[in-house]
């Protein structure tokens, strides 16, 4: 897997970036860009002297090498250019052997013109960039007047904001919707009061002119004017994104610091995106707010597409090694891709709170359980529990006992006909068998009134409070 770098490479002579071209998405200062690509393959001593040589006598002198960089020595007449298995192209890259960790390197650089420095060709890229950028702002300003009648909506907890394009943004809480009706647009709550984030200045589209009328009065025609661009709209950049901002003030007055509230918009290019979209609103400061609109009509201009990837000129770089340790070496990088290869396949172990699930440190393979709390298994204490009625099998009988009567049954706080079809739920369920009813009362939990069917090997023990009774069990709440 090559190793990849990204560097600017200064060797020789300084370089210096400038664009001739102004490009609303270029850095000046970035360019040219490189990146070093560190490749699997070596390169014998006797080619890379090779190579070196050819490139030198084939050019003219140069200033001398820095410190890291050399030229390989040999003494032996240059091998034929069959053994070599690079390929240079003197217009276009050169070589320079470096020396980097210790080890040697033999690097194509490629040769990338750079424009000369010229302060006139700056002026005039500076003037580019101010024409280009107004010429954006006109357009993106045109761009956004279809948005014009529409109202977007964004919900963020308690609040909910509509934004009408050219109007008004409003902060609201909204009415919980109703079963099978649509959530958007949401409703305001009448009973919450609401808040005017920014209002839009309205254009003035009319303009006052004298004249007269046809006694000689002097009266006042307007005459429409085309829409312009908000005083208050801007180009603005994030790295290499152009958005459009627009600044809207003229809120709710804020109780804190007793101002119009205000809000900036920020519209975003989106081109993937098929309709308009309030990607976030926030308070950047006391009764200031952002709003962030993700939309496709912007997309229309250049000057706001989001920047394309370049790549940067790629620096290759090839280990020098002796002639018998070439194939070693490739061997080696073969041996080294494979391996983190096979490592990305493997699962990594789960790490919740700083354990790794499955490591065996806390429980070993053998399976050592952890110890029994000693509370484990016991009754709460405070729990009480008290029969209320309860029959003998039929084979014993089939008695049934009334152990509490309605009065007393009323003093408890229950129901006594509750109690007498609680009854008869739990004989029908039991059949043959025995059965109790009992009311449990613990801390903090609520009362229950649980019907139990005794199996026969417990029935001598079935009067005891402690017993749970057998697989089926009747219980009510109250």
């Amino acid at each position: 897997m090559p190793r990849i770098i990204t560097a600017l490479l200064v060797s020789g002579t300084a370089i210096l970036a400038s664009q001739t071209v102004f490009s609303v998405h270029d850095d000046l200062l970035a360019f040219p860009q490189y990146e070093v690509v560190f490749s699997d393959n070596a390169i014998s001593i006797e080619d890379a002297d090779l190579v070196f040589r050819g490139m030198s006598s084939s050019t003219t002198q140069e200033s001398p090498q820095s410190s890291n960089t050399k030229s390989v020595a040999s003494n032996n007449p240059p091998p034929s250019d069959a053994k070599l298995d690079l390929t240079w192209d003197r217009d276009h890259q050169k070589y320079e052997m470096m020396t980097l960790g210790g080890e040697s390197y033999l690097c194509t650089i490629p040769i990338v013109d750079v424009p000369v420095k010229n302060q006139t060709a700056e002026a005039e890229a500076r003037a580019a960039e101010q024409k280009e950028l107004t010429r954006a702002t006109n357009k993106g300003w045109e761009l956004l007047q279809s948005m014009e009648g529409n109202c977007l909506y964004y919900v963020s907890g308690w609040w909910s904001y509509s934004f009408c394009y050219n109007a008004e943004i409003v902060q609201f809480h909204q009415l919980p919707p109703l079963p099978g009706q649509a959530t958007l647009p949401p409703k305001p709550d009448p009973g919450t009061k609401q808040y005017v984030l920014g209002r839009a200045q309205p254009p003035d589209n009319k303009k006052a002119l004298a004249t007269e009328d046809e006694w000689g009065n002097q009266i006042e025609v307007r005459k429409m004017q085309k829409r312009g661009p908000s005083p208050k709209t801007e180009i603005q950049a994030q790295g290499d994104t152009r958005y459009l901002v627009q600044k809207l003030d003229d809120g709710t007055i804020c109780d804190l610091t007793g101002k119009p509230r205000r809000i900036e918009v920020q519209y975003h290019c989106s081109p993937h995106m098929n309709a308009d979209r309030i990607g976030y609103i926030k308070e950047i400061g006391t009764c200031s707010y952002l709003m962030a609109v993700y939309t496709p009509r912007l997309c229309k201009d250049v000057a706001f597409l989001p920047p394309k990837e370049t790549r940067a000129n790629e620096l290759i770089c090839r280990a020098v090694v002796p002639e018998d340790e070439v194939a070693y070496f490739n061997s080696l990088k073969i041996l080294e891709e494979d391996l983190a290869e096979t490592s990305s396949r493997v699962e990594k172990p789960v790490t919740i709170g700083g354990l790794v699930i499955g490591a065996g440190k806390w429980i070993n393979k053998e399976g050592a359980r952890l110890p029994i709390p000693p509370n484990f298994g016991q009754e709460n204490q405070d729990q009480k529990s008290e029969i209320i009625a309860k029959a003998k099998s039929k084979a014993e009988g089939g008695k049934v006992e009334n152990l509490l009567s309605d009065t007393e049954l009323q003093k408890m706080d229950l129901d006594p006909s509750m109690v007498e079809n609680l009854k008869k739920e739990v004989q029908k369920l039991a059949k043959e068998k025995g059965w109790k009813i009992e009311v449990v009362d613990a801390p903090g939990a609520v009362r229950e009134i649980l019907g139990s069917i005794i199996d026969d090997d417990e029935e001598d023990e079935a009067s005891e409070p402690s017993e749970e009774g057998s697989e089926e069990i009747l219980k009510e709440e109250l």
